[in-house]
């Protein structure tokens, strides 16, 4: 009877997350208007992307801080794995609609006709993108364990270890895009500036909320560390 109750839970939970996910997307989608529906689509699924990575990292530092936050720990996977369907889609339409498969293209490498060879057309966009492919394989790893049977199978230590690569990737992930949000669409592009993207400050206020989260906790750990140690 516990079990059933557990996965109803879980698929309750699943549902709720995805519904948000779902509401996110309809509302970046409006937002990007101006873009054309090929832009559009990915940077949606990105910035859903994004948003849930927010939730799923400041539910942790969230919970220590604020102790009747606690009952967010419940739907901290929940959120991970939409971070990580959103991010995959998001990558694999850039990498199908936008560089066409083509690997040199999506790593900042076009050929150049009146130069007959492949050169380096945008290093910053490659060194982005680079950091985009390292998060999105880190990405996969982490949604393929994401389950009670994963965390047996590896055990608690090494699948912990693994699962603080969600940091990592929150690093990753924030450079990879402040780098197309403020750097690569510019007049140096020679190209036409598509207008700022209406998801720069909600980028500014997660990005920051998160580091400001994460340093208040571990404060808050370190001093309760050192105070059990006094009282010894």
């Amino acid at each position: 009877m516990n079990k059933i109750k557990i996965q109803n839970n879980f698929l309750l939970q699943h549902l709720l997350v995805g519904i948000i996910a779902l509401f996110l997307m309809f509302v970046f989608w409006l937002a990007h208007y101006e873009w054309d529906d090929e832009m559009r689509l990915w940077r949606a699924f990105g910035d859903v992307g994004y948003s849930l990575l927010f939730m799923t990292l400041i539910i942790g530092p969230l919970s220590k801080l604020w102790m009747r936050s606690n009952f967010l720990l419940l739907w901290r996977r929940e959120f991970g794995i939409w971070f990580a369907v959103m991010a995959i889609i998001h990558g694999i339409l850039i990498v199908d609609g936008w560089a066409n498969w083509d690997i040199a293209k999506f790593f900042g490498y076009e050929f150049v006709p009146q130069l007959g060879r492949i050169v380096r057309i945008e290093p910053g966009f490659g060194l982005a993108n680079t950091l985009g492919f390292v998060a999105f394989l880190w990405i996969i790893v982490l949604a393929f364990t994401s389950s009670d049977k994963a965390m047996k199978w590896l055990g608690a230590p090494s699948w912990k270890w693994i699962h603080t690569g969600s940091n990592t990737i929150f690093y990753l992930v924030s450079i990879h895009t402040a780098y197309f949000l403020f750097i690569h669409y510019t007049e140096s592009f020679h190209k036409t500036v598509p207008p700022e993207s209406t998801f720069v400050i909600p980028f500014i206020v997660m990005s920051i909320t998160v580091l400001v989260l994460q340093i208040s906790s571990y404060i808050k750990v370190v001093k309760s560390k050192n105070k059990r140690l006094e009282q010894k």
